[in-house]
């Protein structure tokens, strides 16, 4: 808070400083206008445009989370060194002030009041330049050798460097109360930043001779091919953030359906959109995963809420966006309810896919702008259109269609996943069912009954088991049942219910007895294989079905 305060103390004055500079150099910089009006007036176009540009290539811009906009404005070192040579330092930082202030419109954009006070700190810098004029201009003036080029570069290279280390550095640290040392250090370890500057001075020393031998607008024209690299940077880093973009979005797919935190790739997807969004209270929704027709929480962000009046506002607004099928909707405004806002994320084919929400209580002022979190969601659509595509071809793929359990794919994976479990220290029990004499219902009463069976055992089977725990079919008439930390007293309980309800559940023979099933239950140890313990399952279903069917037999083999 103090370093802050600092800061603020130290804009307000360079503001006046940078004042009274302009108004006591006000005459010397009419007579440059007047004296070299062309190159003025094009120098100052192009900052202008490399300002609206922004390309992001200023000094040290390195971010593992690539953006398009930038803190600083690339590419003008060139152009605010040739201007200081040729004109002076009075317009070298007109020049440089007028490029922070055209900043465009965007989610980092500044109110013009903290933009001015930010682009006065760099009129005390290009005043500190004055001293440096002389050597300049003998280096450019004179004839062109080795020395005096390596000089010129020298010299303007080291005032970049030295602004931004013993300036521009400190005041970020008390801006954002963060070690300078630290900023020092990252700031001298990056050496493609150290050979753009220098790359840049010696821009200005060609740039500059140009201007002092064959006149201004030779000097303009010079200047003028930054405009095309800066459009190109930009162009290149809009496109490396959209890359950044689609590879977080791989990652945090394949997270979501791994089973695995998506928080750290959706966070980045956020942050690279603006910073700002995850200190907000924000939560993203997932609509029609794998064909439900109903919502459910992938990730939230930001500080927690505990009013449950603003959930129940939350489910209203996710259900007003799938009715309404507008991009937005707002729910609540009242001192005591807080608010919700939900901004639709939809395909590249327009579907619903999802939503970003953002939820604040009573009096909390929002950090970030309404279209900002419209940019989110959609940058967050496409993501939620692959889980939701490559959830759907995965469940199609492991999904019985007679019973709507996991078929033998499915119900495999699960058990593998169990086995790990067990391996941890977990305990599972299988059980293994196989339906008495259901060739008797095939070959008497039709393989349309049969399936009708089979399809009312897969239901009485899902609708019998916890959340926690699998059933599948597991070939033919068998099924497959994994009971996640089922005691041995608990597995035969559930076995003993599932027959019972199997037995009592209105399916029956040709001769109007009830459908029945044999149930082998086996305890899975650490040691085991997946087939090992369904090999031990089925040993103890074969006992049932010797001895009599319709009962439940358990493995000799306890878990260890």
């Amino acid at each position: 808070m103090i370093a802050r305060r600092v800061y603020g103390i130290v804009r307000a004055a360079s503001l006046l400083v940078a004042t009274a500079l302009a108004v006591a150099w006000a005459g010397p910089a009419w007579k440059a206008l007047q004296h070299d009006t062309p190159f003025l007036v094009g120098a100052l176009g192009i900052a202008i445009v490399l300002g609206v540009l922004r390309a992001p290539t200023a000094h040290f811009e390195r971010s593992e989370r690539p953006t398009p906009e930038s803190y600083r404005v690339g590419l003008l070192a060139p152009l605010l060194i040739c201007v200081l040579v040729q004109d002076g330092w009075i317009w070298a930082a007109a020049c440089n002030v007028l490029a922070y202030l055209v900043r465009p419109s965007g989610p980092r954009r500044r109110a013009l009041t903290e933009r001015v006070l930010t682009a006065s700190l760099r009129v005390p810098a290009w005043w500190a330049a004055s001293s440096l004029l002389p050597p300049l201009h003998a280096a450019v003036a004179g004839p062109v050798t080795l020395w005096t080029a390596g000089a010129f570069v020298g010299i303007a290279t080291g005032f970049m460097l030295l602004v931004d280390l013993l300036w521009i550095d400190p005041l970020s640290a008390l801006r954002q109360s963060r070690s300078l040392l630290r900023i020092w250090r990252r700031h001298l370890a990056d050496a493609g930043s150290m050979a753009v500057v220098v790359a840049e001075c010696a821009w200005a020393y060609v740039a500059a001779r140009i201007a002092v031998h064959d006149g201004g607008p030779m000097g303009v024209a010079t200047l003028l091919p930054l405009v095309l690299l800066a459009v190109v940077l930009v162009r290149f880093a809009r496109v490396n953030a959209r890359l950044h973009r689609l590879s977080l979005s791989r990652a945090a797919v394949d997270a979501m359906l791994g089973a695995n935190d998506p928080m750290p790739q959706v966070q980045s997807l956020l942050e690279s959109i603006d910073p700002r969004i995850t200190r907000e209270s924000v939560e993203i929704a997932a609509f029609g995963r794998g064909g439900a027709d109903r919502w459910s929480r992938v990730v939230r962000f930001g500080p927690p809420f505990a009013e449950l009046e603003v959930e129940r506002l939350g489910r209203r607004a996710l259900l007003e966006l799938q009715v309404t099928g507008e991009d937005t909707a707002f729910q609540g405004d009242s001192d005591e309810d807080g608010s919700v806002s939900a901004y639709a994320a939809r395909d590249e084919d327009g579907r619903l896919r999802g939503a970003l929400l953002v939820f604040r209580s009573p009096g909390t002022q929002p950090l970030v702008a309404a279209r900002d979190f419209e940019r989110a969601a959609h940058e967050l659509g496409p993501l939620l259109g692959q889980y939701g595509a490559i959830a759907a071809t995965r469940t199609a793929a492991s999904i019985d269609v007679l019973t709507g359990l996991p078929n033998r794919r499915g119900v495999t994976r699960a058990l593998q996943e169990a086995m790990a479990h067990v391996r941890h220290g977990g305990r599972y029990a299988v059980l293994l069912l196989d339906i008495d004499h259901f060739k008797s219902i095939n070959d008497l009463l039709g393989h349309s009954t049969g399936d009708r069976c089979l399809a009312e055992i897969g239901r009485i089977l899902g609708d019998s088991i916890r959340g926690v725990d699998v059933a599948g079919r597991f070939g033919g008439e068998e099924f497959l049942v994994l009971l996640r930390d089922a005691s041995r007293e608990r597995a035969l309980q559930v076995a003993e219910r599932l027959r019972a309800a199997i037995e009592s559940g209105g399916l029956a023979y040709a001769d109007g007895k009830p459908v029945t099933m044999s149930i082998g239950v086996a305890y899975a140890r650490s040691s085991d294989g997946p087939n090992e313990v369904v090999e031990r399952a089925d040993r103890a279903l074969y006992r049932a079905k010797n001895g009599g069917r319709n009962r439940v037999v358990e493995s000799s083999l306890l878990a260890g």
